[in-house]
């Protein structure tokens, strides 16, 4: 038997083509590419989920005027019409997480990985 673990758009023409089988997404939900298959989750491996994201950062010091136009601009530009069609092609699947949602994000992901590495004792060499 062979397995990849990989990120959809890697995956998809070979997925579409009939030479891979999706067995499982490890999102937390399950995506609109591939509704057929269950999340890691679904599959009896709770707790388990790996997202790729794709952010945007400022520095620290930047106005919060100044954010809030930038992070309005990006929301709106992800949504557009013309542009989501593109993303999706491409196994994006674009949402607008900001301000202290984004930084939860940031922080569980610091902390679930944080545990995985203290877990398997892994060191830096």
């Amino acid at each position: 038997m062979t397995a990849v673990f990989a990120g959809f758009p890697n995956v998809a023409e070979l997925i579409a083509a009939g030479k891979f089988r999706a067995l499982a997404v490890a999102a937390r939900a399950r995506t609109e590419s591939l509704p057929e298959a269950p999340t890691v989750a679904e599959a009896g491996y709770e707790d388990r989920e790996v997202e790729n994201w794709f952010g945007l950062f400022a520095p620290a010091k930047t106005p919060k005027e100044t954010v809030s136009q930038l992070s309005e601009w990006f929301a709106t530009a992800v949504q557009a019409p013309e542009l989501r069609p593109k993303l999706l092609a491409q196994g994006l699947f674009p949402i607008a997480k900001c301000g202290a949602d984004f930084a939860n994000l940031l922080r569980k992901q610091y902390d679930d990985y944080g545990r995985v590495i203290r877990d398997l004792k892994v060191k830096r060499e």
